[in-house]
């Protein structure tokens, strides 16, 4: 009896240690012949702090896990907070992570991003007086902002997000509300295409956007694809996939990205996380819970690789749970929605879409 007792330690021993020990496969390299993988929100302090130390688990994370990072550090209100003034400070250590890794590829996130009032870089609009600049003026200001970024980086990104969350389906146009509007008028949109493909005629051009599978924003931002692609301005469409549990159905996003697929145009999904605590019902993430977000991101992935070549790229946003915006949103709450858990351990859900 004791013998045998003794043989099953050895081999639960040999079985956690097997386990423990074992190397963590490369989504990269399992989806080699399908997309790229990688991740967003880089620009989170969790994340920046992570990748300036070399020994911390987000910057083994992101180092072996990606090879393709989406760079949000361009929001208008860093790089421009004023007409006279542009500030590089808030990309440096994060362009220092990834010029250690000339392999992978980069997104430029986002040159305007008009619904948000701490980056919609309406203070450009209005003069020393108060006074609103005409229309000839803003689009001189748009285009400066958006060339100025650009051309500095000209070379270094492969893809920039030129414009986030423009389309509104409760605006009868269809185009979100802002001063930009206002002043030159649904135009500045394709200036601020022109503007960026000027800039760097050999960068992808794209659109990002949230909701996207929603049937009357799908067809909103569709038609505005269609019609910047007719003009020879935009390369791609980003899809945030920003999901829950239950929100999207699967049979929702399919029809979406089914849709999107007929533009002939690139995607990416741009930021991808699942909230699975948004009422703050949870406190801890239970076995049951992480096997649901499990089977969550094995039914996403599935979807993914349906279209996978016209699908071209897939990040999560941001790396760890510890870094996730979604803790924060809409109010302070434990969640749990991404692929690694606090500590940089893979979960159940890495390991659902790991084993194809």
């Amino acid at each position: 009896m004791i013998v045998k007792q003794c043989v099953l330690a050895v081999a639960l021993f040999l079985q956690i240690y097997s386990v423990a020990s074992q190397e963590i496969p490369s989504l990269p390299t399992i989806f080699s012949d399908k997309f790229k993988f990688g991740f967003g929100g880089l620009n989170d302090q969790v994340v920046r702090k992570g990748l300036a130390d070399s020994s911390s688990p987000i910057f083994k994370i992101v180092t072996t896990q990606s090879n393709i990072l989406s760079v949000n550090c361009f929001y208008p209100r860093q790089v421009q907070p004023n007409q006279a003034d542009f500030k590089w400070d808030q990309c440096a250590p994060l362009l220092a992570y990834t010029k250690q890794f000339p392999e992978k590829t980069l997104r430029g996130h986002a040159l305007l991003w008009p619904s948000n009032p701490k980056n919609n870089l309406e203070w450009l609009l209005v003069d020393a007086n108060g006074k609103k600049v005409d229309r000839e003026e803003a689009i001189k200001r748009l285009r400066t902002h958006i060339q100025t970024i650009v051309g500095r980086y000209k070379g270094q990104f492969q893809y920039w997000d030129v414009l986030n969350e423009v389309i509104d389906p409760n605006q009868s146009d269809g185009i979100r509300a802002s001063l930009w509007k206002d002043i030159i008028g649904p135009q500045f949109i394709e200036i601020a295409f022109s503007a960026a493909r000027e800039a760097d005629p050999k960068a992808k051009l794209f659109y990002n956007d949230f909701n996207e599978w929603r049937p009357k924003k799908r067809e909103m931002i569709y038609a505005l694809v269609k019609h910047l692609k007719s003009k020879g301005l935009i390369d791609g469409l980003g899809l945030q996939q920003h999901v829950t549990l239950t929100e999207p159905t699967a049979i929702e996003l399919d029809r979406a990205i089914s849709r999107f697929a007929e533009l002939g145009v690139e995607i990416h999904v741009t930021e991808l996380d699942v909230e699975v605590n948004r009422d703050g019902r949870y406190t801890e993430l239970t076995a049951e819970l992480d096997q649901q977000l499990a089977k969550r991101y094995k039914e996403l992935f599935g979807i993914y690789l349906k279209y996978a070549g016209q699908i071209t790229a897939v990040m999560t946003f941001n790396v760890t749970d510890a870094s996730s915006w979604l803790r924060y949103h809409p109010k302070p709450h434990l969640t749990w929605p991404l692929l690694f858990d606090a500590q940089g351990k893979p979960k159940a859900a890495f390991w659902a879409i790991a084993d194809r």
